[in-house]
């Protein structure tokens, strides 16, 4: 999640190529929990920029309720006083929308207390959220954004007094991608999130990697990302979330151009971020930012208010996954198989799932799942969001299974325990066995 007016990446951030995973030893493993950490039966779809003064009315938060969106991440350029944060909870009710509240004073506070320790911050935190803390549309609080290593301790205590005060609301922090290495200020990605999953026991993990360049090409480690997080939270049996870029982005200090998004763009991002078991959709963004060190293009909605043709790409794509969200949703992420001429790194790919041999064909990632009842389901997409890709499935003890496109299902027989698919660019297909 880019901050607004401020630079999003850090200064200096290069491609990270491999990470040092230092090896997991064996752990017990946590009891068994739920991804729905929102309670909603439904992939959480949220927003990132908010609609700014002048605009932030009923209609318009009926405008992300019909796009497809059912919690909104505040915005403190917008939302900066609790007498804002209670309106726009009022609007978020009247569309049923959750909302995180976002407060500058708590980023600022949390550097304070990383400075020097001062428990008086943590009440100042607890205390402030207090005026809105029974209105049936918060959902939590949104801390900070990619907050380096260093500021973990002290985040950690801002938490856990959050957890103690309301147990029963969520505390959202954004993390750094792959290749931001001087923002994580940490030997490496992988040292970077483990610290994460120690130091903070988070109840779902959040991150941002915005891949599309304006070369035409992606980044070299938007998978490699994806797998490593897929890898972490499900040995934690936790769901992550992840952001998606809508808009171009220019100026980002040691950080590549990034292209605007065309459908198929925005489509293959939610596809494969789903094939890698994400369970929380963002949009980056929904308004579009105004300008400064950074440069953006327009996002679903201009900075004057009209809808650009992404909020519609959107709209549609949020009701196409939205069945097969349902289902992932209590799906454990197994890993994704590869299969690609030039394959991008991973973190632990696999060859084989289940009733799956083997995939062949062109290029593309099959994401492999498990349900809680042990039922194996594939979710397979084009490898790049320009191609599509024809691939056949190598079976064992396998006569139909279940196929979905988009919300439509249907019973395909197989054949010879071969399944052979077409898929578009900017689609996928679903696999039930």
């Amino acid at each position: 999640m880019n901050k607004f007016f401020l630079i999003a990446f850090c200064v200096g951030a290069v491609v990270l190529g491999a990470c040092d995973d230092p090896e997991e030893k064996p752990q017990p493993q946590p009891e068994e929990k739920s991804y729905d950490v929102m309670g909603i039966q439904e992939i959480p779809v949220g927003l990132w920029v908010t609609p700014p003064n002048g605009f932030q009315n009923t209609a318009e938060f009926a405008r992300i309720r019909e796009a497809g969106m059912n919690f909104v991440n505040g915005f403190h350029y917008f939302e900066n006083s609790n007498l804002k944060i209670m309106q726009t909870l009022d609007f978020c009710r009247e569309n049923n929308l959750k909302y995180f509240a976002n407060k500058a004073v708590v980023a600022d506070d949390i550097h304070k207390y990383a400075n020097k320790p001062d428990e008086t911050l943590l009440k100042k935190f607890t205390d402030g959220i207090k005026p809105y803390m029974n209105h049936p549309a918060f959902a939590g609080e949104l801390l900070i954004d990619e907050p380096g290593k260093p500021l973990f301790s002290a985040l950690a205590k801002f938490t856990q007094a959050f957890e103690k005060a309301y147990p029963d609301k969520l505390w959202h922090v954004n993390l750094f991608p792959m290749y931001a290495t001087g923002g994580i200020q940490a030997p490496s990605y992988a040292d970077y999130i483990n610290n994460w999953m120690v130091d903070m026991n988070p109840k779902f993990v959040s991150y941002d990697s915005y891949p599309l360049l304006t070369d035409g090409k992606i980044i070299n480690d938007y998978y490699h990302n994806l797998d490593l997080i897929r890898s972490k939270t499900r040995f934690k049996k936790i769901p992550f979330w992840v952001f998606i870029q809508t808009l171009s982005i220019q100026g980002t200090p040691g950080v590549s151009n990034k292209r605007e998004p065309s459908e198929a763009d925005i489509r293959w991002q939610v596809w494969a971020s789903l094939a890698f078991g994400a369970k929380g959709i963002q949009y980056f963004t929904y308004w579009t930012p105004g300008g400064g060190t950074e440069q953006f293009g327009d996002a679903l909605i201009t900075v004057d208010g009209k809808k650009t043709v992404r909020y519609d790409y959107v709209k549609k794509l949020n009701a196409d996954f939205k069945e097969i969200g349902k289902i992932l949703l209590e799906c454990h992420a197994e890993g994704v198989i590869q299969t690609a001429a030039n394959p991008y790194q991973l973190h632990s790919p696999l060859n084989s799932f289940g009733p799956v041999l083997e995939v062949t064909g062109d290029d593309a990632i099959t994401g492999c799942f498990t349900s809680t009842d042990g039922k194996k389901k594939l979710l397979i997409h084009p490898l790049m969001p320009e191609k599509s890709a024809r691939v056949k499935l190598q079976l064992q003890n396998t006569t139909q299974v279940k196929v979905w496109r988009n919300a439509q299902s249907g019973t395909v027989q197989v054949s010879n325990q071969q399944l052979e698919l077409t898929i578009e660019k900017g689609e996928a297909v679903f696999i039930e066995f």
